[in-house]
């Protein structure tokens, strides 16, 4: 019997996964930035004073998509980085923290046409299947 690779964990996942970050790419890219970059700053405004390292960690990020992603908002003056010891940590600057404003409504309204689509309950059973899947 052969394996059945349409239950692969694996491709099931990130085919998931690039589904929904073009679907809230669509409402961000107007203002130039990716919904990864959108994640990342409201990852620096909720955990203010982190390092790279811990948002990573702690945000899910691979600490090198992390790193361009910063970059690039660095470069757009969205965001402003000094140096703690050997570690770098971001903030807002004015301007990111108002694009940010801006684009919560966006990001609110993606979130509710996916619970809309997948009924609220399974939205909220699968953030926290998400979560859980996480910590594997």
């Amino acid at each position: 019997m052969a394996d059945d690779f349409t239950q692969c964990m694996v491709s099931n996942s990130r085919m998931a996964a690039r589904a929904i970050t073009r679907r809230y790419d669509a409402y961000v890219r107007p203002f130039g930035v990716t919904a990864t970059q959108l994640s990342l700053m409201g990852g620096i405004q909720m955990l203010p004073g982190s390092t790279v390292s811990a948002l990573a960690d702690k945000r899910g990020f691979e600490r090198t998509t992390l790193t361009r992603n910063l970059d690039r908002l660095e470069q757009m003056g969205l965001v402003t980085s000094a140096a703690k010891g050997r570690a770098r940590v971001p903030a807002l600057t004015k301007k990111g923290e108002a694009l940010l404003d801006d684009l919560l409504p966006l990001w609110r309204k993606a979130q509710e046409e996916l619970r809309a689509e997948l009924s609220s309950n399974t939205f909220t059973d699968s953030i926290s299947l998400l979560k859980r899947l996480a910590k594997v």
